[in-house]
């Protein structure tokens, strides 16, 4: 035991302490949670079956003094500013490596664990014991504040992380995750640990403990951690994919395992000193988990619930809850499990998304997980001792082969397992790449092991590397090799492909209730019960990802004639409603796709080629409109992603905020114009329309205008090419006229124009007419409606010339404007 009184002139003791058991002496560095605490003594003195702990911290030296071995001022080496520095470093050096890996796919990770390298191993080469720069950086004394306020970081990160889980989704996940996961859990961690006890002699000195050091090794090969994937999946721009989210919820049932097992083994270890301690350890870690959901939990329910909506939480819940994080990592650091297992619970016990989780988010994230949290990546590069890794090779040897062999083993079983339940084998194959990801718990865990001495510097030193290794290499093979919007193999459709008895399938999505009414109308009016098609109408209900780290897409229809509205969004009950009233000639598919911002057109996208559909609707308000609010930006920028990627014919509709529903007005005749001026996106408008003309409420009035070749195109190859585009025109105008020969609820009229503003000229006095407006985008082969002067007078690009016109404020008009565009023109 040793003894805490100290002569008074003797030196300070070094920042290491010990704490001697009955039979064992552990010895910690500094940096831990309670070393953060300035000048004090904790005793914790018992006997028999208890311990005597003694730490005394460093204490505080003016900066008039100087310490015993230390050859320079108290005020040069200080804690503060050499933590400030060791920060400002690594985001630098950490994000300048990212700005050009980035390119090359690789996560942040990479750039964060090569800035921690070279700020530790290069940056010190040559320089003196006695200089001022290696004093501030290198000294081992300045590392504790570094070292504390990257625990702070870890924990607080932690939290962030299990906040965005939504545990209550582990039930919904289907049987794919349980069986992929367990398998490649498993399999992998057997064969890993059969390896390591054949060749566990090899590695001679460089472990401590042979038993617990294949411990590391499970956990960082054999194991897919959700934070990890996440993270990597998140800046690859997958996690809305399909792989993503097979990905993501297989991590989350490994995870589940990991912590279960866990406090097992805590208790396990704490067995050799007793089964009174063992039950302590449950005990109290039992009341930390009775305390978060009987008390943190209901505290927080109670606040979602008296936030108004779309209210901001008050900012002293937002601190209370901040405390608790706080309090639960001291709780936890105190009954013996780590100090990251209390505010992760608490994390997954908060809700997640808006108003609480989003506000939690905001507040704590960018601190944390900026600015904190990179401190890790400086202590695990310090830790590295590339000269002990160099001295013997033949340890990296045996290291490698553990690796190699784990590595495949875990990808043979995903890839396998994969292929067992139903995955084409190269999803299986960048299944299993991607399951390989490795980052921020990886290196926690071998930070904690090379700091207990489980493992000396040169294992440590290869583990890193590997860690790297691999995630750079799986990331960068999953981006070459994995296009989640890849249709090379698909054969996409347009609404003129389809046959007169031909299931027409649309695709709308929304972020609220406002363009409902409009919706509803355009279905009307395209659905009728004397037409010969069917129509199938997916109805996806958009909501952005927030305080949330798993992106999804649950479709609520369960059957046939069977959907669940008890978990489904009120907003979609609209639709099911109007199916009902169509009776079988309308079948509708009730989705909600929870994703990024940046993500939100690859749910669309992946849907058009899974279902086969031809026409995706996307609703945004007028400007001028009372129903344009600030959050219809993210339907703006929406738009032009499913523009370009969207493989099948997309309608733009801008609509009023009006509240009448065409099928509530029963007898009223409607009145929808179309204007045709040419080219294959008002081809495809006259397909749209010809379904309409069976509506026996509906009035069709198609305005041809024509515009002679010689004017509309200046160029001679262009007159060729408006030249054989009018013949088609004409093609599609007379077979719409004989499939309507008895209809006289059709009208065609031609108007010859030599110029757009003729098109206004015409449109102008019909404006309030019409309740319905549809045009087509492009018109490529009139270089008059597509010069540089027109295209930069548009307000909106994405409606074209002509859309932007019947769209701008200026054209009075209660009418809604439906922009088409085919797929297949550029």
């Amino acid at each position: 035991m040793i003894n805490s009184k100290m002569p008074v002139n003797s030196p300070p003791q070094p920042l290491l302490f010990d704490i001697e058991y009955t039979n064992m002496t552990a010895c910690y560095q500094e940096g831990d949670i309670v070393s953060a605490v300035g000048e004090w003594i904790l005793q914790y003195k018992t006997r028999q079956d208890f311990t005597y702990v003694y730490f005394n911290s460093m204490r505080t030296i003016d900066s008039q003094s100087k310490d015993y071995n230390d050859p320079w001022p108290v005020n040069i080496s200080a804690f503060l500013p050499h933590a400030l520095l060791s920060l400002v470093m690594i985001v630098i050096i950490s994000r300048g490596l990212h700005f050009f890996l980035r390119r090359l796919k690789q996560p942040l990770f990479v750039s964060q664990m090569m800035a921690g390298i070279l700020i530790y191993q290069f940056c010190n080469v040559g320089r003196r014991v006695d200089s001022i720069d290696y004093h501030m950086l290198f000294q081992p004394k300045n590392r504790r504040l570094e070292q504390s306020l990257s625990n702070i970081g870890i924990f607080f990160n932690f939290f962030l992380m299990a906040l965005k889980v939504d545990i209550s989704s582990i039930w919904l996940m289907g049987k794919k995750p349980f069986i992929i996961g367990i398998i490649s859990l498993s399999i992998p961690s057997m064969v890993t640990f059969i390896v390591y006890f054949f060749i566990r002699n090899l590695l001679g000195y460089h472990v401590k403990s042979k038993h617990d050091f294949s411990l590391p090794l499970l956990a960082m090969l054999c194991h897919s951690f959700f934070f990890v994937q996440a993270e990597v999946l998140s800046e690859l721009g997958l996690l809305s994919s399909e792989l993503g989210r097979l990905a993501l919820s297989t991590s989350i049932i490994q995870d589940l395992i990991f912590w279960i097992l866990t406090p097992v083994f805590n208790s396990m270890t704490q067995s050799q000193y007793g089964e009174k301690n063992v039950i302590l350890h449950l005990l109290f870690f039992a009341i930390m988990v009775a305390f978060i959901i009987l008390v943190i939990r209901p505290y927080a329910l109670w606040v979602v619930r008296n936030t108004p909506s779309h209210a901001r939480v008050r900012e002293v819940h937002i601190t209370m809850i901040t405390l608790l994080v706080i309090l639960m990592a001291l709780a936890s650091d105190i009954v013996g499990a780590s100090y990251i297992v209390g505010p992760m619970l608490m994390g997954f016990a908060l809700p997640s998304g808006p108003p609480l989780g989003t506000a939690l988010v905001g507040q704590i994230d960018l601190v944390a997980t900026e600015l904190l949290l990179p401190l890790v990546y400086i202590v695990a590069g310090r830790e590295m001792d590339w000269t002990a890794a160099g001295q013997d090779p033949s340890h990296g040897l045996c290291l490698g082969i553990m690796v190699l062999i784990a590595s495949i083993t875990k990808f043979a079983t995903v890839a396998i397992s994969a292929a067992y339940c139903g995955l084409p084998l190269k999803n299986g194959v960048l299944l299993g790449l991607i399951m390989d990801f490795k980052g921020i718990m990886e290196t926690l865990i071998l930070i904690y092991f090379k700091s207990g001495r489980v493992i000396n510097g040169a294992t440590y030193t290869y583990l890193i590397l590997v860690v790297v290794a691999m995630t750079s290499i799986s990331s960068l093979l999953v981006s070459i090799f994995y296009k989640p919007l890849d249709m090379e193999n698909n054969v996409c459709k347009n609404v003129r492909d389809l046959s007169c008895q031909s299931e027409l399938r649309i695709i709308t999505c929304f972020f609220d209730d406002k363009p409902i009414p409009a919706l509803l109308d355009f279905f009307e009016w395209l659905t009728s019960l004397v037409a010969q098609h069917s129509t199938c109408i997916y109805a996806l209900h958009l909501k952005e990802l927030r305080a949330s780290s798993r992106s999804s897409l649950v479709c609520h229809h369960k059957g046939k004639e069977h959907t669940d509205k008890m978990n489904m969004d009120p907003i979609l009950n609209h639709f099911a409603t109007f199916a009902q009233q169509k009776k079988e000639k309308v079948t509708v598919m009730p989705f909600t796709s929870v994703v990024p911002q940046t993500n939100l057109h690859e749910d669309i996208c992946s849907l058009v080629v899974e279902r086969k559909i031809a026409l995706v609707i996307v609703p945004s308000p007028r400007k001028n409109s009372v129903a344009y609010a600030e959050s219809d930006q993210s339907v703006r920028d929406l738009i032009p992603l499913v523009l370009e990627q969207a493989q099948c014919s997309v309608g733009i509709m801008v609509y009023h905020n009006l509240t009448r529903v065409a099928s509530t007005l029963q007898g009223h005749q409607f009145c929808i114009g179309v204007v045709f001026i040419g080219g294959p996106d008002d081809r495809e408008v006259i397909a749209i329309a010809g379904h309409m003309a069976y509506h026996p409420s509906v009035q069709l009035n198609i305005l041809h205008f024509r515009i002679p070749c010689i004017i509309g195109s200046k160029r001679s190859d262009l007159v060729e090419l408006c030249v054989r585009e009018q013949k088609l025109d004409d093609q599609v105008i007379d077979q719409l006229q004989r499939e309507n020969a008895h209809n006289d609820r059709l009208a065609i009229s031609e108007v010859a124009i030599n110029d757009p503003v003729q098109i206004m000229d015409v449109i102008h006095p019909l404006g309030y007419k019409y309740d319905l407006l549809l045009v087509g985008r492009r018109h490529k082969h009139l270089s008059i409606l597509e010069s540089e002067a027109l295209v930069e007078w548009t307000e909106w690009p994405e409606l074209g010339v002509i859309g932007d016109l019947l769209a701008s404020p200026d054209f009075k008009t209660s009418a809604n404007i439906l922009v088409v565009q085919q797929h297949g023109f550029s």
